[in-house]
């Protein structure tokens, strides 16, 4: 990750671009759930509360370099738990992001790159608790039809490290398409209609065994009785979205994600479906969003009891793979200051998941800083 840091910096420094945007935040927050963990039949976990100090910052960059264009984006998120009980749990994440594109002679079309690293580590423990690498590369294609539509195509791999239990390690080759079409937009171009869909398929190998069900005919699936076979883990994942924006003095969204996983390891199956409906509106110095997700998860062996990882998607160590209503309300002090307030909730909502229970709130009060 650090190299990855480093080699986005010095391209930065050898390019002609704009300055570098500075985004700093420092906050307090109440933590319900801080372990995150579930309760219901066969479980023992109890959830623990705790206050939690968070620290973050942001560098983006964006320019011309070798004749393309490109942007970057570093990044540092660290949670504190004011609990010494609770150590496993303080983790900071590093993470970044670089895009390059080239056009393609006077043809409405430009190819390159794009690399991407997130690295969660422990602050108080070796490990950490849900710690992980993922690593990301792709060979990109964009095709502008006109002003409102673009196509873009990418081929590449992925790295996924899960530092507690390597048995969730996997490679896959990756595709992904992605299109973005404005469908209504206003003469003085300050309002529009924006429809993003996208597409992706990746054929993860695992560094663990596939399982195969050798509970008792009738029983519910527990991991005490899956049988190893010996085979490697394969799992094909497949992903669609779609996203219906409109831009002006309001932002308001509402999109369609859906993920299939055909596994062949037993309880590994799985189809998830979310909808995600978002709205921002501002007053004076006054910004306020609300963010709904309503997740539905079918685990199609059924639902295992102990299901921790169970199809966990790790792309942050916030990210809850849950149903959830959160607002984020921020007033500007001065033009570089800002005060934040933001209130969250998540639980299990249909599905099989009913069968457990998940409850985790969230209020936190900070300050940012961007210039």
């Amino acid at each position: 990750m650090r190299r990855v840091a480093l080699g986005m910096l010095l391209m930065a420094a050898r390019a002609h671009a704009s300055p570098w945007t500075v985004t700093g935040e420092g906050g307090a927050e109440v933590d319900t759930n801080v372990q995150r963990v579930e309760t219901g039949p066969g479980l023992t976990t109890e959830p623990v509360s705790a206050p939690v100090l968070r620290l973050g910052a942001k560098l983006q960059h964006g320019g011309r370099v070798l004749g393309g264009g490109y942007a970057i984006a570093l990044s540092d998120l660290t949670r504190l738990v004011a609990n010494n009980d609770l150590a496993v749990e303080n983790v900071t994440q590093l993470a970044g992001d670089a895009h390059w594109l080239h056009p393609i002679g006077d043809r409405p079309v430009s190819a390159g790159i794009g690399v991407n690293a997130i690295d969660a580590l422990g602050v108080s423990d070796p490990v950490g608790a849900r710690t992980f690498r993922a690593l990301g590369a792709d060979a990109l294609l964009a095709l502008r039809g006109s002003d409102e539509q673009r196509l873009t195509l990418g081929v590449g791999g992925r790295s996924f490290h899960y530092k507690p239990d390597p048995q969730y390690d996997y490679v896959a080759p990756a595709i992904s398409a992605r299109l973005d079409s404005i469908l209504w937009q206003s003469p003085d171009r300050t309002r529009s209609v924006e429809l993003a869909t996208s597409l992706g398929f990746e054929a993860r190998d695992y560094d663990g065994t596939a399982f195969a069900d050798g509970c008792p005919p009738g029983s519910k699936p527990d991991p005490a009785c899956f049988v190893a076979t010996e085979l490697g883990r394969r799992d094909r994942y497949a992903r669609a979205g779609v996203d219906l924006t409109y831009i002006g003095h309001q932002v308001a969204a509402i999109g369609y994600q859906m993920t299939v996983i055909d596994s062949n390891s037993f309880g590994q199956s799985l189809i998830r479906h979310r909808v995600i409906a978002s709205g921002t509106t501002s007053r004076g110095k006054v910004y306020a969003t609300l963010l709904a997700i309503l997740q539905i998860d079918q685990y199609l062996d059924g639902l295992i009891l102990e299901r921790d990882l169970q199809h966990t998607e790790f792309t942050n160590i916030e990210d809850e793979n849950r149903s959830s209503l959160q607002l984020h309300v921020a007033r500007k002090l001065s033009p570089e200051w800002s005060l934040e307030v933001r209130a969250a909730a998540w639980r299990n909502i249909g599905g099989n998941t009913m069968e457990l229970s998940f409850h985790r709130e969230l209020v936190s009060l900070g300050l940012v800083y961007s210039h």
